[in-house]
């Protein structure tokens, strides 16, 4: 005659538990992994915003031109002002993109506003002031802008006159909550020299 004897009690409590531990393994793992991606999305985020900054304000500073405005009141104002934690100036190779017509040069200022680093524009040059701008950056704890000069010295503001003179480079340290501080340098538009005299040509 053929055993039928089933599985005791202590052996069915005892696949359980081995059942149940296996489980509880793979939730945790589970959900560890899903933090881990959640973390890499994150940072992810942060490296892509982070290098569309970087990508805007090196495509504007790089088509800095030496041009002075005038203020809302009719003030002068240089082509090109820092401190040390912003500066405006005005940039060539601006566009309308709604295709109106406008110059095509334009105002822009970089500022630490708060927590965020913003991006403000002044289409007309002449007789306005900057608008409040467009978030570039948030979660910005601290901002440090240094210029460099023709001598190769670095100082914490700026201002292009006499003669607009522009910096010929900018350095801006950006701290983030929660990311080492990060450190971005641009050049500027290179300077239009005179050209050179020529031996024997009537002045």
């Amino acid at each position: 005659m053929n055993d039928q004897r089933g599985f005791t009690l202590v052996e069915m409590l005892v696949a359980l538990s081995l059942f149940a531990a296996i489980a509880a393994m793979g939730v945790g793992l589970l959900r560890s992994s899903i933090d881990t991606q959640d973390a890499v999305q994150e940072r992810l985020k942060g490296m892509s915003g982070m290098n569309r900054a970087r990508a805007v304000m090196a495509n504007d500073l790089a088509q800095a031109v030496q041009r002075p405005t005038r203020g809302p009141a009719g003030e002068a104002v240089p082509a090109f002002v820092g401190t040390a934690t912003g500066f405006a100036f005005v940039h060539a190779g601006a566009a309308a993109l709604d295709g109106s017509r406008r110059p095509a040069v334009e105002r822009v200022g970089y500022a630490l506003v708060g927590s965020e680093w913003r991006r403000a524009t002044q289409p007309m040059l002449d007789g306005t002031a900057l608008g409040d701008g467009d978030r570039l950056l948030d979660a910005v704890a601290a901002a440090r802008v240094r210029y460099r000069d023709e001598a190769g010295n670095w100082g914490e503001s700026w201002t292009s006159e006499p003669g607009d003179r522009l910096p010929r480079a900018v350095e801006l340290r950006i701290s983030r909550a929660g990311r080492a501080p990060l450190t971005m340098l641009f050049l500027t538009a290179p300077t239009l020299l005179p050209p050179p005299a020529i031996a024997g040509a009537a002045p």
